[in-house]
C-alpha cells in the first residue's frame, strides 16, 4: 500500500489565498464546524506572556528583551524605522539607538526601589520586594498571579517614566484585561472592548518592534467574544488547575513512584477529612486562616482584633510614663472592665 504524497493532504486553493498545508485533526468531528468555541484562549497565560514581553523590553533585559539586534536587522529591511535601525560604528561594529520605549538604568534602579518599598494587603500577591535586584534594575521570579497583578494595578505606576503616548497605550491595554476579569460584565460593554482591542495592537506596532508581536499578542482580540459566549473567565482561566496541581506535585514525595505518592497522600487526606466531621471542637481540613503571620486569638476583647507584625522587630523599654498610659488606656476601652468601673 502506497503512502499518500505531500500534495495529497495540502488543502484547496494553497499557494493562491494561503499557505496553510496542515489542517486539525478536529474537523474530521461532525460538531467540530458548528462549536461557537473551538479553543478556549486561557488568559491567565496570555496575561502573562503579554506582561513579559512588555515589562523585559520597557526594562531592556538583554537576555529576554524583544528589541535585540536580530530584530533590528530586521527592521532595515522589512520595516520602516529608521530611528530604531543599528548606526554604523566603523570597524566592522553597529551602535544600538536607545528606543523611545526603554527605559535609562537611573530609571529601572528608581523603579526597582518603589517596588522594593511596596506594600500591599497580606494575600494580595507575592513579596515582589523578595524579587527584586536593584544593582542591576531587574525582577527575577515572578509567577503568573504576579504578572497579573502588575498588568492590571502597578503597570500606570511602574513605567510613568515613559513618553505619554506609550504609557496611554499600555494603560489602555492595563484596563481592557481588568474589565475582563469582572465577574459580571454588560454585553454592550464587551462589545466595545471587542471593537477597540484591534485599534490599541495596531497602535502598539507603530511603536514597538516586529519580534515584540508573536501569536500572544494577537490573542486578545478574540476574548471579548469567549466571554460573551462562554461566560466570565473566573469559571475558565487555569488558575485554579495550577494550585490544585502545584498541591498534588508537593505531595509525591517518592520521585521515583509519583503517581502511587499522590494516591496515598489524597488518600489519606479524604480520610482524615471525613473522620474530622465526627468531632465538634476539631477544624475541619482544608479550611484556610483569615492571614498569614498571626498570632493565637484572645479571649479579652482589646486582643481580638487581627493584626499582623510590619517590617523588622526591635527591641525597646517603656518608661513608667508610657507604661501607665497603656494601661489607663487598655482598662477605658475593655468591656471586660466596666462592671468594675460602675
Amino acid at each position: 500500500m502506497e503512502s499518500p504524497t505531500l500534495a495529497e493532504f495540502r488543502l484547496s486553493e494553497y499557494g493562491v489565498n494561503h499557505n496553510w498545508n496542515k489542517k486539525s485533526i478536529f474537523w474530521s468531528l461532525s460538531y467540530w464546524r458548528t462549536n461557537l468555541i473551538r479553543h478556549n484562549l486561557d488568559v491567565m497565560h496570555i496575561e502573562k506572556n503579554i506582561f513579559d514581553n512588555i515589562f523585559y523590553t520597557v526594562m531592556d533585559i538583554k537576555e529576554k528583551s524583544k528589541d535585540n539586534i536580530k530584530v533590528k536587522m530586521d527592521l532595515k529591511e522589512i520595516c520602516r524605522m529608521k530611528a530604531l535601525e543599528l548606526k554604523d560604528g566603523g570597524a566592522e561594529k553597529f551602535l544600538k539607538p536607545k528606543a523611545p520605549f526603554t527605559l535609562t538604568l537611573e530609571q529601572k534602579r528608581a523603579i526597582c526601589e518603589w517596588l522594593k518599598s511596596l506594600r500591599v494587603s497580606d494575600g494580595y500577591s507575592f513579596n515582589l520586594s523578595r524579587c527584586v535586584d536593584i544593582r542591576s534594575g531587574r525582577l527575577f521570579g515572578l509567577k503568573s498571579y504576579d504578572c497579573h497583578i502588575f498588568i492590571q494595578c502597578l503597570l500606570s505606576t511602574v513605567f510613568s517614566y515613559l513618553l505619554d503616548q506609550i504609557l496611554k497605550l499600555l494603560i489602555k491595554l492595563s484596563v481592557f484585561f481588568k474589565d475582563l476579569c469582572f465577574s459580571k460584565l454588560n454585553v454592550e460593554n464587551l462589545i466595545f472592548m471587542e471593537q477597540q482591542i484591534p485599534f490599541i495592537l495596531c497602535q502598539l506596532e507603530k511603536i514597538f518592534p516586529l519580534g515584540f508581536f508573536n501569536s500572544m499578542e494577537h490573542l486578545p482580540v478574540h476574548l471579548s467574544y469567549e466571554i460573551m459566549v462562554g461566560g466570565p473567565v473566573q469559571y475558565r482561566w487555569m488558575y485554579p488547575f495550577e494550585r490544585y496541581l502545584n498541591k498534588l506535585k508537593k505531595t509525591a514525595k517518592n520521585k521515583s513512584r509519583p503517581e502511587g505518592s499522590i494516591y496515598e497522600a489524597y488518600l489519606t487526606y479524604e480520610t482524615t477529612q471525613f473522620c474530622s466531621y465526627y468531632f465538634e471542637t476539631m477544624s475541619q481540613l482544608g479550611e484556610s486562616s483569615a492571614s498569614q503571620n498571626i498570632g493565637k486569638s484572645s479571649n479579652i476583647s482589646v486582643f481580638s482584633g487581627i493584626a499582623e507584625p510590619l517590617g523588622a522587630s526591635t527591641v525597646c523599654y517603656l518608661t513608667d510614663k508610657e507604661m501607665t498610659v497603656i494601661t489607663l488606656c487598655i482598662l477605658l476601652n475593655c468591656h471586660e472592665v466596666e462592671p468594675y468601673l460602675e
